[in-house]
């Protein structure tokens, strides 16, 4: 039989749960469900690794309006800090500090953008990752000023 390492362990798990988390949401779907106990689910689950240190995945699309989730799922401290020239509307709040295994951070994007986003202890290995936020659409079929 086959020995699992630490590692192999982690990348399971980090893998199971974007497996669970994409289970959830019909492709093209980025509006927030109300999960258990009337908990608004994330329209995108970010999971934070460490071998290798890693955001995944590493680019996320979603609408105004929509929170972004982080997961720790390793067993080191990691961060969610953005960086560039545009930082999202509200960046005093936008920074998770630091990110104890086992812990998250959300934050609900209010303006269309490309946000890029770095782990600010292992930026070094490339641990980077982008927010892109578009405008949100009035559902399919319906046109503004007709009748």
């Amino acid at each position: 039989m086959l020995a699992m390492t630490t590692h192999m362990c982690r990348v399971l798990a980090a893998a199971a749960a974007i497996a669970v988390a994409g289970l959830g949401c019909p492709a093209g779907s980025s509006s927030a469900a109300a999960g258990p106990g009337g908990r608004e689910e994330p329209a995108a689950l970010i999971v934070i690794s460490d071998a290798p240190s890693e955001f995944m995945p590493r680019t996320v699309t979603v609408r105004v309006g929509d929170t972004v989730e982080w997961r720790n799922t390793g067993g080191i401290a990691h961060s969610v800090e953005f960086v560039g020239e545009t930082p999202p509307e509200g960046t005093a709040s936008s920074q998770s500090g630091v990110m104890a295994p086992t812990k998250s951070y959300s934050f609900t994007f209010k303006a269309p953008g490309s946000y890029a986003y770095i782990c600010r202890f292992h930026v070094i290995n490339g641990m980077i990752g982008k927010i892109v936020v578009v405008p949100d659409q009035p559902a399919s079929g319906t046109t503004a000023g007709t009748r």
